[in-house]
C-alpha cells in the first residue's frame, strides 16, 4: 500500500512541475499621447533602444537590440523592408513625451502594413506610434503573436494623429511560471512612423511553485519510507 502510495505522489508530483511551464499568453497595455515610458512593463525591467545618427536620409530594414539579436522590419506578406530612420525631435508631428525632453530614434515609412520581428526570448516590448494625420477616428490597429501560436494581442484599434502619438507595452504573461514570449507585432496607418522601442529578453523562470516544491518533498519522503521498510 505504501508503495503504490509513493508511485501516486510522485506522479502528481511530476504533473504539478510540468504545469509550472504553461504558455499563457500575451498582455497589451496602453500609454496616453505625451506620456513617458515606464521602466517596468508588467514586471518586466525594460532596457532603451541605443540613439544613432539617423537624418532622415538613411534607410533601414533592422535595428540592433540593446541586449541580443535584431528586431527586424517586414511588410505584408513577410517580406523585408526599409523604413527611413529619423530622431523624435526632428519630425513636427511626432509628440515626444520622453522625461526632459530625450530625443531617439523613430523609423518612418508610406507602407500600410509592417511587421515587426522581434529577438529571441522577448518578453516585453515598448512602442510609440506618430502619424502625420488630422484624422480623430480610429485609424489603426495592431496585433501581436505569441511564440506557440497562444493567446497573443488580437486586433486593438487605436487613434493616430498629429496630436496623438500612443504609446504601448506588450508583455508575456508570467502567472503560473508560464513562459510566453513574443515573436512580432503587426502595425496598420498610413503615413507615420514608429519608434522609441524599449525591450526585455531574458532566460524563462523554471522555478516550480510552492505548491510543486512540498509535492516533490513529500514524493522523496515516501521513497526514502520505502526503501527503510525493505531494508
Amino acid at each position: 500500500m505504501l508503495k503504490n502510495l509513493v508511485r501516486k505522489t510522485i506522479a502528481v508530483g511530476a504533473v504539478t512541475l510540468l504545469s509550472t511551464h504553461a504558455f499563457a499568453g500575451l498582455i497589451l497595455e496602453t500609454y496616453s499621447s505625451g506620456a513617458e515610458t515606464p521602466d517596468t512593463i508588467g514586471g518586466y525591467a525594460m532596457t532603451d533602444f541605443a540613439v544613432t545618427n539617423g537624418t532622415g536620409n538613411t534607410s533601414t530594414s533592422t535595428v540592433a537590440s540593446p541586449i541580443s539579436g535584431n528586431v527586424t522590419f517586414a511588410g505584408q506578406g513577410g517580406a523585408a523592408i526599409a523604413l527611413t530612420e529619423n530622431r523624435a525631435n526632428s519630425v513636427g508631428w511626432w509628440n515626444n513625451g520622453e522625461a526632459g525632453n530625450r530625443d531617439y530614434d523613430i523609423y518612418t515609412t508610406d507602407v500600410s502594413w509592417i511587421e515587426i520581428f522581434l529577438p529571441e526570448n522577448t518578453r516585453a516590448f515598448s512602442f510609440n506610434v506618430g502619424a502625420n494625420l488630422s484624422s480623430g477616428s480610429n485609424n489603426a490597429w495592431l496585433v501581436a503573436n505569441e511564440i506557440n501560436g497562444g493567446a497573443g494581442v488580437s486586433k486593438s484599434r487605436f487613434n493616430v494623429s498629429t496630436t496623438n502619438t500612443p504609446g504601448f507595452g506588450i508583455y508575456a504573461d508570467s502567472s503560473n511560471n508560464s513562459c510566453s514570449a513574443i515573436t512580432s507585432v503587426i502595425i496598420d496607418p498610413d503615413y507615420w512612423g514608429i519608434g522609441n522601442f524599449s525591450i526585455n529578453q531574458s532566460e524563462c523562470a523554471t522555478v516550480p511553485e510552492p505548491s510543486s516544491i512540498s509535492l516533490l518533498a513529500l514524493s522523496l519522503l515516501g521513497l526514502g519510507a520505502l526503501r527503510k521498510k525493505r531494508s
